[in-house]
């Protein structure tokens, strides 16, 4: 049976509420069938910064917050280099499958700097999650209580050591601990 599957790419370093949210609200209001997160090698805007958990890690993470509605593909981490969405999507529409992109406000502000954006739009129409309901630009664009949370933010406060359970799930922060990441 085709599955309409939305898909969530990003560096996941760690993953935190504000991706969980943001896949939940697509899920729901997006009436997609279930989400594929996606952990990037390293994104090409980022290669001045690569993630600091390792692929292992982050892919582990995903992991342990997955729900019958999430999958998670290690796809991106096992190529080399920086990841491109489109080639991942071109790999995945081979399943007989509808994808549909799931972008935040910023991502779709910068989704005309992706390599082949055109591609992209015919693999998989993006959806967006907005706090304003506003469009953003040619795409759908859905209401979402997007969380103000970021992964930069979050590994500063692991680092000295602060509070975290209102960003991370406590799944994830027990495994940060056990193996100590971010607190370098």
């Amino acid at each position: 049976m085709r599955k309409k599957i939305g898909f969530l790419g990003g560096s996941f370093d760690p993953i935190h509420l504000g991706h969980l949210n943001l896949a939940i609200q697509m899920l729901e209001q997006g009436r997609l069938d279930e989400i594929l997160f996606c952990p990037a090698l390293c994104s090409p805007f980022k290669t001045e910064r690569p993630p600091v958990a390792s692929p292992e890690h982050r892919l582990a993470m995903i992991q342990l917050v997955l729900t019958p509605f999430f999958r998670v593909t290690s796809m991106e981490l096992d190529r080399k280099g920086p990841s491109y969405t489109v080639d991942t999507l071109r790999t995945l529409s081979s399943d007989g499958n509808e994808y549909r992109l799931i972008l935040s406000d910023e991502s779709a502000a910068t989704f005309q700097a992706w390599k082949e954006p055109a591609e992209i739009l015919k693999l998989a129409p993006p959806i967006v999650g907005s706090r304003s309901g506003e469009k953003k630009g040619p795409f759908p664009t859905l209401k979402t209580p997007l969380f103000d949370i970021s992964s930069t933010q979050i590994r500063a406060r692991l680092r000295e050591r602060r509070y975290c359970q209102h960003l991370v799930p406590s799944i994830v922060l027990d495994y940060i601990e056990e193996f100590g990441l971010y607190l370098g």
